[in-house]
């Protein structure tokens, strides 16, 4: 039923009908009116001939004095079912003849006429008959005076005729008038009913089936034959149709060959977001359920990356800049995978939020070679440590005695000019064999894995400190029972990094080191009151930054720079948190 009444053709007969039904109204008003009129005209003109004849032959009958003439003429016009009441009265004013005998003799003012006793004065005093409507819309009154005998006295006829009943009779041809237009217009939309259904509506309702299941899956239906505008309208969406679905299936088949992960989020959350076939690959879960699990992809992420994917989601729906972060993903045997995720935004209409579309690539294989490249990396520095400190040091502390028996043997032999020398060659040899085992311990720290990550930070403070004459303070307030030899690796040459930035390019009076743990996360921190260093983007960092940022991703860690507040003892921090329970290394990951 409601289909019905919002139907085009249910308005359009409607519509119709309305505007047909106020003209009829309208012609019904002003034939009512015509009617009544035109039977008032004949009611006047027949009281007007009526009452012209009967004053001329009651004139010349009364002169005579033929009286039964007088009422046999009064009786002929009483036939006239109109006429209420017919009189002939003399200049005395009484009722000589009338259409009810009993009236005889009575003075017009015992009749039922007695109203019309004013008028009946003027009509004698000009002696012109007069035809007028007594009482309006009921009662006609038709006054004609005449000559009565040789004495001149002034006779009337009065007539009174009942315009109520003939002015009804007129409505009443009026209505039966309008029914029969009514009857029409009835018939007429009828008609445009039926015809509205055959050419338009059933045609419409094609049009729109053939709208609505233009899809990828589906054939397109049938065109609507014919030149009109429907017509051509069903055929141009047939050519689109097919223009869509060919570019449909050459999206599907570059979508479904895709290893890599497509998406697509519409800005309204009552549509679907779009993946291809590779999403059940990369994310290890079934696309069928984001149909009805909007959100069942991030619970596939791990728990502490969730943060940064709603971050950058929220940041593309306001329209804002291309992003890409990096991200683990656990299958649900526990299995982790690195994914990296390019997202951008799709402009929508104003004042509404973007739609969000990206990739996702699975980099897990560049992770593994990349950790593999830290941990060859990691072993050639241990090696070349360990050659510096078995080898060239050895030199050198060899070259240093043989050098301190020489200065010897010049002291004995007694005011040797060359012993100045020697002993200054000997302070240089020092040096230089200090300045090797700093470099052997930089490269091979002690204690990582026989001390732990407390012991090889503090040998770093101490490196700090003599190699750029830098006071280096090292507070460390943790225990390496929870990290393994890796971890504490990649930990110390963070720190390593970070604290040899704040002193080749912060020039401060001071660094700090601290570290700290707790079940769930471990804390490095490196204060210091130089000027702060923070690369503006990932493409100017240099090597020791972007094996940092390697270092990073191996342990599940993130990095935040703190600007120095206001005030005179403002100081620049780096923060480097690492979530232990996330850490692939040190923990079995937690699936939601």
């Amino acid at each position: 039923m409601k289909h019905l009444l919002r139907s085009l053709q249910f308005k359009i007969s409607v519509s119709l009908f309305v505007v047909g039904g106020i003209l009829i109204g309208i012609s019904a008003l002003r034939l009512n009116e015509r009617s009544k009129q035109s039977r008032r005209i004949a009611m006047k003109s027949l009281a007007f001939a009526e009452g012209s004849r009967l004053s001329g032959m009651s004139q010349h009958l009364l002169r005579r004095k033929v009286s039964r003439a007088a009422d046999l003429e009064l009786s002929y016009s009483s036939t006239n079912k109109d006429l209420r009441l017919g009189l002939i009265v003399d200049g005395e004013n009484i009722v000589r003849h009338a259409t009810m005998q009993q009236m005889r003799g009575l003075t017009l003012a015992e009749t039922p006429l007695a109203g019309v006793g004013p008028l009946l004065e003027l009509v004698r005093e000009s002696m012109e008959g007069r035809v007028l409507e007594s009482v309006p819309d009921k009662r006609l009154v038709a006054i004609f005076p005449f000559w009565e005998g040789l004495a001149q006295a002034k006779g009337s006829v009065i007539l009174e005729y009942d315009l109520e009943m003939p002015l009804a009779s007129a409505s009443a041809l009026a209505l039966h008038a309008l029914l029969a237009q009514s009857m029409a217009l009835m018939g007429g939309c009828l008609a445009l009913w039926l015809l509205l259904k055959k050419v338009v509506t059933e045609r419409v309702e094609t049009l729109v089936s053939q709208v609505q299941g233009m899809s990828l899956e589906t054939e397109p239906m049938p065109a609507i034959q014919g030149r009109d505008e429907l017509a051509q309208v069903s055929q141009a969406v047939r050519l689109t149709h097919d223009r869509l679905r060919h570019s449909e299936q050459r999206l599907h088949q570059i979508a479904a060959t895709m290893r890599d992960v497509f998406w697509l989020a519409p800005d309204d959350s009552r549509s679907f977001a779009f993946v291809n076939d590779a999403y059940a690959t990369v994310f290890s879960r079934r696309a069928a359920r984001l149909v009805t699990r909007r959100w069942d992809w991030l619970h596939a992420i791990v728990r502490e990356d969730r943060r940064r994917c709603l971050e950058m989601l929220r940041s593309l729906r306001r329209g804002g800049p291309r992003l890409e972060i990096e991200v683990r993903v656990a299958s649900p045997e526990g299995q982790l995978r690195w994914v990296r995720c390019r997202g951008f935004a799709v402009p929508g209409s104003d004042g509404q939020e973007c739609s969000v579309a990206g990739i996702a690539m699975d980099v897990s294989e560049r992770k593994t070679l990349e950790r593999r490249l830290l941990d060859t990396a990691e072993n050639e520095r241990r090696r070349i440590g360990m050659d510096l400190h078995d080898d060239l040091c050895q030199r050198l502390a060899a070259a240093l005695m043989k050098t301190g028996v020489l200065q010897s043997a010049l002291a004995r032999s007694g005011g040797s000019s060359q012993e100045p020398l020697a002993a200054e060659l000997a302070n240089d040899l020092s040096e230089a064999t200090g300045i090797a085992r700093g470099f052997a311990r930089g490269l091979a720290p002690v204690g990582i894995e026989a001390l732990g990550i407390t012991a090889a930070l503090s040998d770093l403070g101490e490196f700090i400190t003599r190699g750029f004459k830098i006071p280096c303070r090292v507070e460390c307030s943790a225990t390496d029972t929870a990290l393994t030899g890796e971890s504490s690796t990649h930990i110390f040459r963070v720190a390593q990094e970070l604290a040899t930035n704040a002193a080749k390019h912060g020039n401060p009076s001071w660094i700090e080191i601290s570290f700290e743990m707790t079940p769930q996360e471990a804390r490095l921190l490196v204060t210091h009151d130089g000027r702060p260093y923070r690369p503006v983007s990932a493409a100017i960092e240099g090597m020791g930054m972007h094996l940092v940022r390697q270092r990073l991703d191996a342990l599940g860690a993130s990095l935040s720079f703190h600007p120095p507040a206001q005030g005179d003892d403002a100081v620049n921090s780096v923060e480097c948190l690492i979530p232990l329970s996330a850490n692939p290394e040190t923990a079995t990951v937690e699936i939601a």
